[in-house]
């Protein structure tokens, strides 16, 4: 969200701060009347559900009159979900008086043009529409206690134009940060530029701080907070890492404004007031900084390099030069004509009016005089250590990784065992393949003899997460098959087969450490002493998510 917006608030035709009394009352009452994903669906059906989270709003009000859910139920999703013109007076029978007054007055619910026929009875009455969404979420899907949370509505179900100061909610981009933030709890949660607060309410901590410069999100996430009433949050104002000086976290999550763009701020929620990729590299720097011993950082960024430099080595160019251990994910490449019509269309921009003609030219401008030739966005995931700065640049497109942030727990887990070791404590240590491991040999015609196939290439390939997969030959598939986490060392394996093979066994074993090494740090080779201490596939899942360094 929003973390450093030059006077966007104060733009004179900016909207009035939501009423958080009244936005907050409302939210406990629906809260209190059941509101969330399961009520959603049932009375939608798992049609209609899927058609309004697809953004076919006519569909899913088509299947809500003909539910054959409660009345109330289909007042709230129809008032509350579906925002669509209500019956003021079921309403005020729903919700009291007094609440319904208050949200009325602070322009909550506003009031329909009169003598406009409501789809549910066909008739003419006193309808009112609700002006903020509401949307439920869970800290994983399908799982755990829901929170509500308000914002300003988005384009799903109708046509919007988002202002300067418009508060994002339950969107794609907090979503997805979600999912590659550990499931553990944290001790000190700091969440920069919180928007509507959907990451502070949902992510479990014992002390939960949040952040944003703006206002408006601010009042929205302070109203969202009476769906979490068992969870404490520190709401502070300010710009980037102000708010928090001088102090640190074992878990800190961002979703900042880091458009590339040239550095003006249109929108608060994405636009930082820093040119090209300023904001992901003051984000990363500070998180950095602001980590407590063995505490991780996860961030969304994009980075922006030319011809002659790798993203890699633009990542690593914000880092110091030690106490950090880096693992960059590169999701998505594009080019700046690409990324200028993503965001240009994220602000209802019509790229082929002379608007957006000119619009699309002068940002387009602003890249190629920075010679910026691609743009990468993706995830930074650090660890607070001791000793020099590690850092691993990768790119994952698995279409969908599903929830992915124990995935990251154990990779710092195995870099941090890796670190531990020398080339002989690789050699002298046991391993076990993961069970969710395939091993592959693709076979082709055999043109030498003209029939049967010959083998080209042997894979291992993680068949779970991010589906990682290594080539190997035939004597490294060899010794992989003869490893057991109580049995033989690397090293005695490797030995043996070399004596059944009549190899070099010091010459074999050098070259076996970095194969080894690539297979522990992605996970299809699991260390024997690994085994205490957990990992995703199903061993011990109460350990701590931070690694003691």
């Amino acid at each position: 969200m929003s973390t450093d917006a030059p006077d966007a608030a104060a733009a004179p035709d900016a909207p009035a701060a939501p009423d958080v009394d009244a936005l907050g009352g409302l939210v406990t009452a629906l809260t209190a009347l059941g509101y969330g994903t399961p009520l959603i669906v049932r009375t939608l059906g798992r049609d209609g559900f899927r058609q309004a989270m697809s953004g076919n709003p006519g569909a899913a009000v088509w299947f809500l009159d003909r539910s054959t859910a409660s009345d109330r139920d289909r007042l709230i999703v129809r008032a509350f979900f579906l925002r669509e013109p209500a019956d003021a007076t079921a309403l005020t029978d729903l919700l009291g008086d007094d609440l319904v007054g208050r949200l009325r007055g602070s322009g909550v619910l506003a009031p329909v043009a009169p003598g406009t026929t409501t789809a549910a009875t066909g008739t003419t009455a006193s309808t009112v529409r609700s002006t903020v969404d509401i949307r439920p979420v869970s800290p994983r899907e399908d799982e755990g206690a829901e929170v509500l949370v308000v914002s300003d509505p988005d384009a799903s179900f109708e046509a919007v134009t988002p202002g300067p100061d418009h508060v994002p909610g339950v969107g794609q981009a907090p979503l997805t940060l979600l999912r590659q933030i550990p499931s553990t709890p944290a001790d000190r949660l700091l969440d920069l530029g919180t928007g509507s607060g959907v990451l502070s309410l949902i992510l479990p901590a014992r002390e939960t701080v949040a952040t944003d410069i703006h206002e408006r999100a601010l009042a929205y996430a302070r109203a969202s907070a009476q769906s979490a009433r068992d969870r404490t949050v520190d709401w502070r104002a300010g710009s980037w890492f102000d708010p928090v000086a001088g102090e640190t976290f074992d878990r800190i999550v961002s979703n900042p404004p880091f458009v590339v763009g040239p550095g003006d701020v249109g929108h608060v929620y994405r636009d930082s007031g820093i040119a090209l990729d300023g904001a992901s590299a003051l984000v990363v720097r500070g998180a950095a900084e602001h980590l407590s011993p063995g505490g991780t950082a996860h961030l969304l960024g994009a980075w922006a390099t030319g011809l002659s430099e790798s993203p890699a080595s633009r990542v690593a160019g914000w880092l110091p030069d030690t106490g950090v251990r880096a693992w960059v994910i590169q999701r998505d490449e594009v080019s700046p004509a690409d990324y200028v019509q993503t965001w240009l269309t994220d602000e209802s921009v019509d790229v082929r009016t002379a608007d957006g003609r000119n619009r699309t030219a002068a940002w387009l401008e602003v890249l190629a005089d920075a010679e910026v030739a691609r743009i990468g966005m993706g995830f930074v995931h650090l660890q607070r250590i001791t000793g020099p700065t590690e850092v691993t640049f990768e790119e994952i497109t698995t279409a969908d990784l599903g929830f992915f942030g124990d995935e990251v727990t154990d990779w710092f887990r195995r870099a941090g065992w890796l670190a531990d070791r020398d080339g002989d404590g690789i050699l002298d240590s046991s391993y076990r393949v993961r069970p969710t491991v395939a091993r592959e040999t693709v076979e082709l015609p055999d043109r030498t003899t003209g029939a049967g196939f010959r083998a080209v290439v042997t894979r291992l390939t993680r068949t779970d997460g991010p589906g990682f997969s290594h080539e190997i030959d035939e004597p490294l598939s060899a010794v992989i098959a003869g490893l057991n986490p109580s049995g033989l060392s690397l090293r005695d394996t490797a030995e043996l087969y070399c004596a059944v093979t009549d190899r070099d066994a010091d010459e074999f074993c050098r070259a076996l450490v970095p194969l080894i090494v690539d297979l522990v740090r992605h996970g299809l080779l699991i260390p024997g002493d690994l085994d205490d201490t957990g990992d995703a596939d199903g061993f011990d899942e109460s350990e701590g998510s931070e690694v003691d360094r």
